[in-house]
């Protein structure tokens, strides 16, 4: 009896052991990087991400920008932020990054989001950047 215990007792702490460590949900986040060093200078312009995946962007500059999500309705599926979430949880479509300082957001829905960085929010038509896009799909 002793030894069946002891066995019922290892197996159980094997499968609670190997839950955690395949645990899709306690895999290390891949982070992609987008780096603003002007204007007219995001680097990549267009990125291919999966869902989950966290998107930073790098303000290289020795100013604040702006970076403004176009036609993203307020993000209730995200994940993992820095900089976009409101005091009540709601994530914002227009942040500011403050010089030499990151932003990031995790989405947690398939689609395409399109964005632009403003160097100069005071003059918003000559400091806007190209617009950018992010290409989310479905993790395989």
């Amino acid at each position: 009896m002793l030894k069946h215990n002891n066995v019922s007792r290892i197996l159980l702490i094997f499968i609670l052991t190997g839950c955690s460590v395949f645990s899709k949900a306690d895999a290390p986040t891949r982070v992609h990087d987008i780096y603003i060093n002007g204007q007219d200078s995001i680097t990549p312009l267009e990125l291919y991400a999966v869902v989950g995946e966290e998107i930073r962007w790098h303000n290289r500059l020795s100013v604040p920008i702006h970076l403004g999500l176009l036609g993203v309705k307020p993000i209730v599926d995200a994940r993992c932020d820095k900089g976009f979430k409101t005091w009540f949880g709601a994530i914002k479509d227009m942040v500011t990054i403050p010089a030499g300082d990151y932003v990031s957001v995790c989405f947690l829905q398939a689609r395409t989001v399109r964005y632009n960085v403003w160097t100069n929010i005071t003059d918003p038509f000559h400091s806007m950047s190209p617009t950018a896009i992010i290409h989310l799909d479905e993790a395989a």
